[in-house]
């Protein structure tokens, strides 16, 4: 067993300098023990690690530079060795980063979102030591950046560099929305899940084969709608091979409340349907329940219509047949109101043209 010692264990450059002397030694992860202290030691290398500093050792994506850098911000002292095993498994798998399950690539990107977080928090507190929901900074850089975005290929192009909150460091892509460029309707439903994450497209997943199936009866063409989801980015937690969904939380939904707001200027629909109460809070800027507003006709700051349903993964969730039965007819129904409403705006516009 060798012992590695960093008097800095945040110096990106000298854990890379005992990790490029480890891998070229062939040590396994599993033969080397990671400490911090005064002095830096490597015990049974043998090598200088200066001699191997500028060598080419190994081959690693920029990703994993980028990743280590910040992981190593993180206060957890089995970060170090987390990040040699990884470097260690990067050489047979240069894939591995996109493996979003795997448990050791999951923890690294755990440790960079807590640090981001942290970094935010520490942030927010000395720029804005009184709570507010924009700060005026944010606020300038979202209408410049609005003034830049001119239709929906272009969002759809700048949203995968979105960074305004930590999901990006775990979801394999950002989710945008989808639809004619001028829908009358806009369906927003919660945050990808793992298909729309895989696929890069909004409702692929068994929640969207139940809004599918729903809209099909009821008669809307889905084609002629668009959707779209309140967060853009799959939030999940790994567990063995697979990514459980967890829904999003506040700071979350307002980050993304920006790009929600972008498609709503580009699409300008005349009724927007919230799926499920995360939808909701973010088209109306505060948490409500679906109970409370479900069926109402409601009005957004901008003019917009508003109407509130389930989510169809509610439907989804439901054990006993009867009532998830029951639960799709009120649902159908929703759409139907939906359906209703769509048939009044256009047989206005037929009027409005025989009349002219």
């Amino acid at each position: 067993m060798q012992t590695v010692r960093l008097a800095d264990g945040q110096n990106y450059l000298a854990w890379r300098a005992v990790a490029r002397a480890l891998l070229l030694a062939g040590t396994r992860p599993d033969d080397v023990r990671w400490e911090e202290g005064e002095a830096d030691l490597l015990t049974a290398a043998e090598g200088n690690t200066q001699a191997v500093a500028g060598r080419a050792v190994g081959v690693v994506p920029q990703r994993f530079v980028d990743l280590a850098k910040v992981a190593l911000f993180h206060p957890d002292p089995a970060r170090l060795a987390l990040l040699y095993r990884l470097l260690f498994r990067l050489q047979k798998d240069h894939a591995l980063l996109a493996s979003r399950s795997d448990p050791d690539v999951a923890r690294l990107y755990r440790l960079c979102s807590d640090v981001r977080e942290r970094e935010r928090r520490e942030r927010e507190a000395r720029n804005h030591p009184q709570p507010m929901p924009v700060p005026p900074r944010e606020e300038h850089a979202m209408d410049q950046a609005f003034e830049d975005i001119h239709s929906l290929a272009a969002a759809r192009a700048a949203i995968q560099g979105c960074t305004r909150c930590p999901l990006f460091e775990h979801a394999t892509q950002a989710v945008f929305g989808e639809g004619p460029e001028h829908a009358e309707v806009m369906f927003e439903g919660e945050q990808p899940g793992d298909l729309e994450d895989v696929h890069g497209k909004p409702f692929v997943g068994p929640a969207g084969q139940v809004l599918d199936g729903a809209l099909e009866r009821v008669g809307i063409n889905r084609s002629r709608t668009y959707v779209t989801n309140a967060v853009k980015h799959f939030k999940f937690e790994p567990r063995g091979k697979r990514r459980i969904h967890q829904k999003p939380n506040a700071g979350e939904i307002q980050a993304c409340r920006f790009w929600l707001g972008l498609e709503r200027r580009l699409v300008r629909p005349k009724l927007v349907v919230a799926l499920g109460a995360s939808a909701a809070q973010a088209l109306m800027g505060r948490a409500v329940s679906v109970s409370s507003v479900r069926g109402k006709r409601l009005e957004l700051p901008d003019g917009a219509n508003l109407m509130v349903t389930v989510h169809p993964s509610y439907l989804l969730r439901i054990p006993e047949a009867d009532r998830k039965a029951e639960e799709l007819k009120r649902f159908e129904a929703d759409l139907r109101g939906i359906k209703a409403f769509i048939d009044r705006r256009g047989n206005g516009a037929r009027g409005a043209t025989a009349a002219a």
